[in-house]
């Protein structure tokens, strides 16, 4: 009897402690569904996926890319000390600042536009092939940003890691212009599909257009003619018929109709993003500045967007800095001499844009000017249309405006077919700000206004000879570490096989100095 006790004692507790983790799971069950919100989301719908995704290709890398990168090598702005490195050639000196472009941008628009691209495409859970385009579009503009600063990369694989693609191939930029201008005619059609007006994204979710299936049309043909127009001297052949194609169908072409996203002045997180740099330029922390070569081009030409970008100095000037200087040079100039952006531009509540009305008048001339594939107008007449809508746009008053389109001589085009194509690209150089990596675009494809060799001792000649570089260059940390492989292979398609910037990208092939 006691041995049989003696087993039934340990079965029995056995038994309690099997009762036991039976009735703790239960509880933990009931725990866990007691505790969970049933309304709560466990994954984010596209709808809030594509607001995001809007948002970044306005503001991903601002700093970097409109600044840093392409304000200084377009000879717009001049950044804070630690960053000078660039404004002398000399690369990013010590700091990967091209890693954050590349992080900052992949990680947060492309990849929300990917997302989204999952989710609405055929069979997923929110499939809508509308909402499909509209995420395409918003993909292509912050997959071109960057393809136009590094020249080949991650595109057809890019934005993946989520869907364990970690090690993305580099697309060939020429691939990837090809690829951008038949998406965007295809995102097109959809749009263009009868009831596609009641299935686009509704006015709460898009914050630039609200549900105008109209501006989205003329949005994404108008940014088809801005990829077209920069690839037109690497490939006449393939890229003047899109242009003429772009041409014959509805383009932006008044300020109303412009990608904008509105900004607050009431909520800190809907400020315009601008608005930080100029605060801290007041405090003395960043020292923003204009360049010598912006503020004397507005002050020749008798620009009335003067006052609009720039203060005076504390002289009562208008006076901007030189780039380039070297260290002894830099040291010896006194920043606080040079005019910085106004705090009217810089606004809170200052608008932004992706691409505007100036900027396509401008291009239709350039396609008129050279009478491209046929296309037909008056130069003349849409530079004019483009200065007009250019300084209507930051709210120059009608009567300078109509005093510089009367009376100055750089508001009507004059000379032979190369002299009135500078004027143009340098109207562009202008109509692209506050973003000035599209300046610094301009002046890499058309080569003007025209960035001369530095010469000068005062000048540092940086990595390049003095030569203003023409695109960025790799990311050496973080995309090293993970895609060292891929990221190598694109290098070798370099000239050279380096990773310099001095090395043209694909579509940057007139040289005219």
């Amino acid at each position: 009897m006691n041995k049989i006790i003696s087993v039934i004692k340990p079965v029995k507790v056995i038994l309690i402690l099997a009762l036991a983790i039976v009735a703790l799971a239960n509880c933990t069950e009931r725990w866990e569904e007691m505790n969970t919100d049933p309304n709560r989301l466990t994954g984010l719908p596209d709808e809030y996926l594509f607001t995001s995704a809007v948002r970044g290709a306005f503001n991903d890398a601002q700093g970097s890319i409109q600044v840093d990168f392409g304000g200084q090598y377009a000879h717009v702005y001049i950044s804070n000390n630690w960053v000078r490195e660039i404004d002398k050639y000399n690369g990013f000196g010590t700091q990967d600042y091209p890693e954050g472009v590349f992080s900052g941008v992949y990680n947060s628009s492309i990849r929300n536009a990917i997302e989204v691209l999952k989710l609405t495409s055929e069979g997923a859970e929110y499939e809508n092939r509308w909402h499909h385009a509209q995420a395409q579009i918003i993909a292509i503009i912050s997959f071109s940003r960057l393809t136009d600063m590094f020249g080949d990369i991650p595109y057809s694989e890019g934005g993946m890691a989520k869907y364990g693609i970690e090690e993305p191939e580099y697309d060939k930029q020429e691939d990837i212009y090809a690829d951008m201008v038949d998406r965007l005619r295809n995102c097109m059609i959809t749009l263009k599909e009868s009831g596609a007006a009641g299935q686009i994204y509704a006015s709460n979710i898009d914050p630039i257009f609200k549900a105008d299936i109209d501006k989205w049309l003329r949005f994404a043909n108008s940014f088809r003619l801005h990829l077209a127009m920069r690839a037109r001297f690497a490939d006449p052949g393939k890229y003047e018929p899109i242009i003429a194609e772009s041409l014959s169908l509805p383009l932006i072409e008044s300020n109303d109709q412009n990608p904008t996203l509105e900004t607050s002045d009431g909520k800190s997180d809907l400020y315009n993003p601008w608005y930080w740099t100029w605060k801290s330029s007041q405090e003395g922390i960043y020292n923003l500045v204009w360049t010598e070569k912006f503020i004397n081009n507005l002050k020749d030409t008798g620009d009335p967007r003067l006052s609009f970008f720039a203060t005076k100095n504390r002289d009562g000037e208008y006076q901007g800095m030189p780039n380039g200087l070297t260290d002894e040079a830099f040291s010896s100039f006194n920043k606080k001499n040079a005019s910085i952006p106004t705090g009217v531009f810089f606004a809170k509540d200052q608008p932004i844009y992706l691409i505007t009305a100036a900027q396509i008048w401008l291009l239709r001339a350039e396609t008129a000017l050279f009478s491209l594939n046929g296309a037909g107008g008056d130069a003349n007449e849409m530079y004019q249309t483009a200065i007009e809508l250019a300084m209507e746009q930051w709210n120059i008053d009608a009567d300078s405006i109509d005093t510089y389109l009367t009376e100055k001589e750089e508001a009507t085009l004059y000379g032979d077919q190369e002299n009135m194509f500078r004027q143009i690209s340098t109207q562009m150089w202008i109509a692209s700000l506050p973003n000035a990596f599209e300046s610094w675009c301009t002046i890499r494809r058309t080569g003007y206004p025209v960035i001369p060799q530095r010469t000068n001792p005062e000048f540092s000649q940086g990595i390049t000879n003095g030569y203003m570089p023409s695109r960025v260059s790799y990311p050496v940390t973080k995309e090293r570490s993970i895609n060292g492989d891929h990221l190598d292979e694109a290098i070798s398609r370099l000239q050279g096989g380096e990773d310099r910037i001095d090395t043209k990208v694909w579509w940057d092939t007139r040289d005219i100095q």
